[in-house]
């Protein structure tokens, strides 16, 4: 905490000119006290909690954070680089004293982390409190997309993803607004069923070309390529550039061409606006892996949820991740569980 530290040493010095010593600080060059000694427990240079008294030093988990100001004293999560930070943090997305590496819910501030089938989600974001899932996926997109991430046929570019800071907030960006294109990202790896949940902003909308009037920014999975095609769903905002109308929207679309739909009419303006997003995809009418069809759900907020649903014929099975078409949009994490048959 170099500004922290810098504070208090001109504190100190300020205090020695009017002949008062603060207690812990480097008053006065005589009295002894260590100035890199910011907790007064000891301990100067190498503090592995300078702000926090622990003479003890004790670091469970070996990350070089002491227990007594570790956010998950128990699971290593050395600090790290991060935007809008002047020094390496631990990452805590939530802001709920619990870091990212050991919160069963990492998006969602929750008073506790029960987890009642013990399958390392929080009872409070699990879809399937009572049923053991997969391991949850987390992003709170504090870095550029990796490998784990890849952009699909006529999807645009890896670039038009960026690290973007809102607020005291940090998402990944599409930036390109170039009419009616898709702009799309997904995780690697097919998935059954799925529960995927995201908060965005929308910040641009084409308008109306000679391709379509229809815009959006969602959330996609179900993503199976079949041939020349791209099978997938979305859930999210649906926007009309001829008359300017809003909705809510759970689709499933052939390339960029929508198939089965349900919308509700979202009234409020949707740009500049956290929206939260919920998108799921539950297997009907078999218990195989790629057959059977799909039940879709959208939840979106913010204020009273609109929830929409509907059937598709296609199966669930495929990947996830974040789909503009005419829009660009911030989005501020990605939380994924694949569901299981009850």
């Amino acid at each position: 905490m170099p500004a922290v530290r810098g504070a208090l040493i001109a504190c100190a010095v300020l205090c020695s000119a009017c002949g008062f010593k603060g207690k812990g600080l480097a008053a006065d060059a005589t009295d002894g006290a260590d100035p890199d000694d910011l907790d007064g427990d000891g301990i100067g240079l190498g503090d592995n909690c300078p702000t926090v008294p622990n003479p003890d030093q004790l670091d469970s988990d070996g990350d070089g954070v002491g227990d007594a100001c570790d956010n998950c004293p128990h699971v290593a999560n050395p600090p790290v680089a991060t935007l809008g930070y002047d020094h390496p943090v631990q990452r805590d997305h939530d802001g709920d004293g619990r870091g990212d590496a050991c919160d069963l819910c990492p998006h969602l501030p929750s008073p506790s982390d029960v987890d009642t089938d013990g399958d390392g989600i929080g009872d409070d974001c699990d879809p399937q409190p009572t049923i053991r899932n997969p391991p949850a996926y987390f992003n709170g997109f504090y870095d550029p997309p990796d490998g784990n991430w890849v952009v699909p046929r006529n999807s645009g570019a890896m670039a038009d993803w960026e690290v973007v800071q809102r607020g005291s907030a940090i998402g990944w960006h599409q930036k390109v607004l170039d009419g009616s294109r898709r702009h799309m990202i997904l995780h690697v790896g097919e998935k059954k069923e799925h529960y995927l949940d995201s908060v965005m902003v929308i910040d641009g909308i084409s308008p109306t070309d000679g391709t379509s009037n229809l815009r959006g920014a969602e959330v996609a999975y179900g993503f199976f390529p079949v041939g020349a095609d791209d099978e997938y769903f979305i859930c999210g905002v649906v926007h009309d550039s001829d008359n300017n109308t809003n909705a809510i929207a759970v689709n499933s679309l052939q390339n960029d061409t929508i198939g089965v739909n349900s919308a509700a009419t979202w009234s409020t303006p949707v740009q500049g606006v956290q929206i939260h997003l919920i998108g799921k995809a539950r297997r009907v009418g078999s218990t195989q892996p790629r057959m059977g069809a799909s039940a879709l759900t959208c939840v979106a907020g913010p204020g009273a949820p609109i929830t929409v649903n509907v059937q598709s014929g296609f199966f669930p099975d495929g990947q996830f991740g974040l789909r503009t078409y005419g829009m660009t949009a911030w989005f501020d994490y990605v939380f994924y569980v694949e569901m299981v048959p009850p």
